[in-house]
């Protein structure tokens, strides 16, 4: 049976993450409780019980139906699909909207004879296979990732929708003309992005910066809770749009 007495939890939480300090030099008392009052939380009754209601797959089936009733843009989706448990199944995604096909295909030719607008970028869609930075400059930084082969798409070029759902992902050409896009939909750490350690309650995650405060507070709640969870794209495109 569960314990439900909340009273014994929050005292156990406050006593956790009071409990010593993280030599992390980023580390203060406001990170230190979040971090052990987390998983102080996490570790009870309670935080179980919360974590296999809100990512049960009956519960996840109902939110993408709400999500779609509702017509919640592409980006919001996925972000509420990952601050609460992923996909039904953990399964791979393997669909898109053809808007968000169509802003693949096209980042795939920015840059190119087939982009309409390739006069106005000094750029193309795949930015390790640009030699200088930026790009198309005969006069430039050299590219430290410049690899003719790469098949890194960046989309942010495109809508909302597109740049911030997928952002960088890999493009990799099938043998019959067409493309096969994966990407695991995660939020990328502030160090790895080149910034200072993030501080949770606090500021905006680097990686969640269109977001704003709102997007790095839920992201807060939902590690808090332990209920995020990393997706994966795995979308076939046909041939015939490419021709």
């Amino acid at each position: 049976m569960i314990d439900f007495d909340l009273s014994k939890v929050k005292k156990n939480l406050f006593a956790k993450a009071s409990a010593g300090r993280n030599k992390n030099e980023d580390n203060d008392l406001i990170t230190n409780f979040y971090e052990k009052g987390g998983k102080a939380f996490r570790d009870s009754g309670v935080g179980k019980f919360v974590k296999n209601v809100v990512t049960s797959d009956f519960t996840k089936t109902k939110r993408d139906q709400i999500l779609d009733k509702f017509g919640a843009p592409e980006h919001y989706k996925r972000y509420a699909q990952y601050l609460s448990g992923g996909t039904v199944g953990n399964k791979d995604i393997t669909e898109l909207p053809e808007n968000v096909k169509k802003d693949v295909v096209k980042s795939h030719f920015l840059g190119t004879e087939k982009d309409p607008n390739a006069h106005m970028y000094p750029f193309t869609g795949y930015p390790d296979k640009d030699e200088f930075i930026p790009a198309g400059k005969t006069k430039g930084q050299s590219n430290p990732n410049f690899n003719p082969d790469s098949t890194l798409l960046q989309t942010y070029n495109n809508p909302a929708r597109t740049a911030h759902s997928l952002g960088h992902v890999q493009f990799k050409p099938k043998e019959d003309g067409g493309f096969t896009l994966t990407d695991t939909y995660d939020v990328d750490s502030n160090v790895s992005m080149g910034a200072k350690a993030y501080k949770p309650l606090r500021g905006t995650r680097t990686d969640l910066q269109e977001g704003g405060q709102l997007a790095s507070r839920l992201y807060d709640l939902s590690k808090f809770l332990g209920i995020n969870q990393p997706m994966k794209y795995n979308v076939n495109f046909d041939a015939q749009r490419f021709k």
